[in-house]
């Protein structure tokens, strides 16, 4: 009986790749951390040791990198454009993730995930205690903006949700349950209503898809939770649907400007990081800041800074991801169901956030997306890992 391991080089990629996702809240770190994982991978690729097996989510990654280039090129600041995709290397992680993440790693970047964002959690709770709850002075754990922490806190709040609801490894529930307590403290009182929506809307659905028992207790926990929770927690929730509030009224004008940019450039926009120039001469009645970095709309932003064909692409990669989840939740023979729903909810709430905040161009966040959108598609080429045959 002959037992399968992976090559060295092969798995010390893995390693590093899944710790440098992990660590994206300290994005330097985690930019050596992964660009040494894209280096030894590379060198198991040339030795044989590593392949990168076909995925139809190949297509609208290429389609986003040409016509980010596109864009640049017809930009009116042409060394801006061109300087600002240097981000577009982070795509990498796409083939990287296909080529080594199976269920078993993915395993491991769930203890990885837990540990890194109770860390930060744990260090935002203090800052919370210290700071209070307030509108001025947010916590934003270990990353440089509270927004950003509330940000991919959700998502690995979600990733945990899909073990608890679809894992076969009760003993986990011991170390997940209280990491997800402690995120659903600090996230309550971030203050951060985008991760609200999406957290809600992404476990909707779970109760939806699932009919999960411990999904019918979400409502009773929200009332209770709204009724002991702080004002500023309270006041919050009920301005999320109030247009006269002010960032409410803000995120209107940017969507309206947003619009009137791709009506005037639909093919190519206006370029990337040329938003924040051209905002002011777009700027419209009951904004309340005279410039943005950017729209707050994750399709919005897409469509004014890179034109619609871009937008196209971002909505073609949503699709093929939707379409190989449904597929692999289909199948019984499935090696990873709980990693589907996991990256499922994870997608869902940073695509839903993504309404009314730009999560797709922040660094942090970035990184977690595209690993949970390139999962699925690796546990469909993969097998399973490592197994006696």
């Amino acid at each position: 009986m002959r037992t399968f391991s992976p090559h060295p080089l092969e798995a010390t990629a893995a390693g590093l790749l899944l710790v440098g996702v992990a660590i994206s809240l300290q994005i330097a770190l985690s930019n050596i951390i992964l660009g040494l994982a894209f280096l030894v991978w590379l060198g198991a690729l040339a030795f044989g040791r590593a392949v990168v097996k076909w995925h139809l989510i190949f297509v609208p990654v290429t389609g986003w990198v040409f016509w980010s280039v596109i864009s640049a090129l017809f930009s009116t600041n042409r060394s801006l454009s061109l300087g600002a995709l240097d981000s577009l290397l982070t795509l990498i992680l796409v083939p990287m993730v296909v080529s080594v993440v199976n269920p078993i790693r993915w395993d491991r970047f769930l203890g990885l995930v837990a540990g890194s964002s109770a860390v930060s959690s744990m260090v935002a709770l203090g800052q919370i205690v210290i700071n209070g709850v307030d509108l001025n002075h947010r916590a934003p754990g270990l990353f440089s903006h509270y927004m950003t922490f509330a940000g991919w806190t959700m998502a690995a709040v979600l990733i945990l949700v899909g073990e608890v609801l679809r894992g076969n490894a009760p003993r986990r529930l011991r170390w997940i349950l209280p990491i997800l307590g402690l995120h659903a403290v600090v996230l309550s009182l971030s203050l951060t209503r985008n991760a609200w929506v999406g957290i809600a809307v992404a476990l909707g659905l779970a109760a939806m898809v699932w009919r999960s028992r411990a999904m019918l207790a979400i409502p009773l926990v929200v009332v209770v939770a709204v009724a002991v929770l702080p004002a500023a927690v309270r006041d919050r929730v009920t301005s999320i649907a109030d247009l006269e509030q002010a960032a409410n009224r803000d995120r209107v004008a940017m969507i309206k400007a947003g619009v009137a940019m791709s009506a005037d450039h639909p093919w190519v926009g206006v370029g990337p990081e040329m938003i924040e120039v051209l905002y002011p001469d777009y700027r419209r009645s009951g904004a309340v800041r005279d410039r943005v970095s950017h729209l707050h709309c994750n399709p919005v932003h897409i469509a004014a800074e890179r034109g619609l064909p871009a937008l196209a692409m971002y909505g073609f990669l949503l699709v093929i991801f939707g379409v190989t989840v449904v597929r692999g939740l289909k199948d019984p023979d499935h090696p990873a169901p709980a990693a589907l729903a996991s990256c499922l909810l994870a997608m869902v709430g940073l695509t839903v956030a993504g309404l009314f905040e730009y999560n797709w161009g922040d660094s942090e966040i970035w990184i977690v997306t595209l690993f949970v959108l390139a999962v699925p598609a690796a546990l469909e080429a993969r097998p399973p890992g490592p197994r006696k045959k």
